[in-house]
């Protein structure tokens, strides 16, 4: 509980109602549903509704204070505090409310458009591994202290504050967080800076939202011009020509002096696969020093994330014998080529893969351990970019041998509508069937296995349901397969 004039103190303030040197604020939030009696309502702009519209459910709630950016009504009889930029006010303000959290913390960012959940996963195991006690928030899931669901890959800060000062609680040393391109065009992380930021690549993806590449690209760029540290270092991957053109824009521009800038997958600091058995043997390379290391890691682009996790302890200045040890116990993450089953000596394998490039890399990551044939079922998501559709198709059948195109979240979108614009990039040169119940899907192609043969199911890795006409099914693929086994006596 603060004064609400405390932690105003320092910000331009345009106009002010009501406003009382006593008034004691409990809480801050930015959504009037989860406003508490003593609240402090942050009414800021959304993405399709501004948060004005809310100010009578938060006053009906409870909430004695409101940061807007229009001119206080007098038909409000709470205090009301105008400020031009209402979100960049109201993330200060939580924060200082909370005591500044994020000051005692070290913060890990990683953005790309494939491989930041590996890499961040990646990152926590091996910092916990090595004694450093870290928190997790991403894609996966949110681990600080307990595992929580993610609602969202980058929570905004509304959420985050609360979680960054649970960490501190806790004594938590690093906090690795994925960083969505979202988040970052948005600024939901606004307050936030990061002791190490780290991109692995862009491919396409998320083009519904950003609209084109160019500004999918600068909403990236923005982890290491907004929100880098004033001495945090930098980890880019050069697997993609965005790495490479990020890294000479940093140094051009002044945001990274060249000592705190680290590339990797440039042929200084890589790793190259030696042999598969199952697991990736990798060979390491550190500048002038030449390294093995025997993984349980399963998928060939994993080496690519494994340079860029190494990247981000050396950036950190880790021990380099301690983290070649702790990457021997790395696992795959939940649902990044996850072995979920096996069917005899068919492999079943369940992937996140949801963009052309994420699905190409995985089933080449699966084709050296084929005996037989490689089928892949997948499908693409509802109201998301329709152009990638026909590109994954398009991988798929060139790829691998057989292809079952189902339902992926049809949201509000028909799913053989969906089914057929991903045919529009196949020709019919391999065997492909389409059924879009999802469950159905998946007993037919468990159903089709014989020994030597490796099933990839695509799209959904970790999530645990499936969203059809704004409602959320239960539904795992994991969970889904492993029935299907036992029903068939597979145990």
């Amino acid at each position: 509980m603060k004064k609400l004039t405390t932690i105003l103190e320092g910000e331009h303030l345009l106009s002010t109602l009501n406003l009382k040197d006593d008034l004691l604020i409990t809480g801050v939030t930015d959504k009037a549903q989860e406003v508490r009696p003593g609240y402090l309502f942050v009414a800021r702009r959304g993405t399709k509704q501004h948060g004005e519209a809310f100010i009578p459910l938060a006053i009906e709630r409870g909430a004695v204070a409101i940061l807007r950016e229009t001119s206080p009504e007098d038909i409000y009889k709470v205090a009301q505090v105008q400020v031009k930029d209402p979100l960049r006010c109201g993330s200060r303000i939580l924060l200082k409310f909370l005591d500044n959290p994020e000051r005692d913390l070290n913060l890990l960012g990683i953005t790309g458009t494939n491989g930041k959940s590996s890499v961040s996963f990646f990152l926590k195991e091996l910092l916990n591994f090595l004694g450093y006690p870290t928190g997790y928030i991403g894609t996966l899931f949110y681990e600080v202290g307990s595992v929580a669901e993610a609602l969202e890959t980058t929570p905004s800060i509304f959420s985050l504050a609360p979680l960054l000062k649970r960490a501190r609680e806790l004594s938590l040393a690093f906090i690795v967080m994925e960083v969505s391109s979202h988040a970052l065009d948005q600024d939901r992380i606004f307050g936030l800076k990061f002791k190490v930021s780290a991109f692995t690549n862009l491919s396409r993806d998320h083009l519904d939202y950003h609209g084109d590449m160019e500004s999918y690209y600068l909403s990236k760029k923005k982890l290491f011009t907004h929100y880098l540290g004033d001495r945090g270092r930098a980890v880019i991957s050069y697997e993609s020509d965005y790495g490479r053109r990020l890294a000479g824009e940093l140094l051009k521009d002044g945001f990274v002096p060249k000592r705190d800038l680290l590339v990797v997958n440039n042929g200084g600091i890589d790793a190259k696969i030696i042999d598969r058995t199952p697991g990736l043997k990798l060979h390491i390379r550190v500048y002038d020093k030449i390294y093995q290391v025997e993984t349980k890691l399963f998928g060939d682009y994993q080496a690519k994330n494994v340079a860029t996790l190494l990247g981000c302890a050396l950036a950190l200045e880790l021990k380099l014998e301690e983290v070649l040890e702790a990457l021997r116990h790395l696992s795959n993450p939940p649902g990044r080529l996850e072995l979920c089953g096996k069917k005899g000596e068919a492999l079943i394998f369940v992937d996140y893969a949801h963009t052309p490039e994420a699905l190409e890399n995985a089933i080449r990551g699966l084709l050296p351990l084929k005996g037989e044939r490689l089928i892949v079922l997948f499908g693409c998501g509802g109201n998301r970019d329709p152009g990638k559709r026909p590109l994954m198709g398009e991988v798929a059948q060139r790829l691998s041998d057989v292809v079952i195109l189902t339902s992926d979240n049809p949201r509000f979108e028909d799913p053989v509508k969906i089914i057929d614009e991903i045919k529009g990039g196949m020709n019919g040169s391999k065997p492909c069937f389409c059924l879009p119940d999802r469950r159905e899907a998946l007993a037919f192609a468990i159903e089709m296995l014989r020994d030597g043969d490796i099933l990839l199911v695509a799209g959904k890795g970790h999530e645990r349901y499936q969203e059809i006409e704004g409602i959320r099914y239960p539904f795992s693929d994991q969970e889904e397969i492993r029935k299907i086994l036992r029903s068939s006596g597979v145990t």
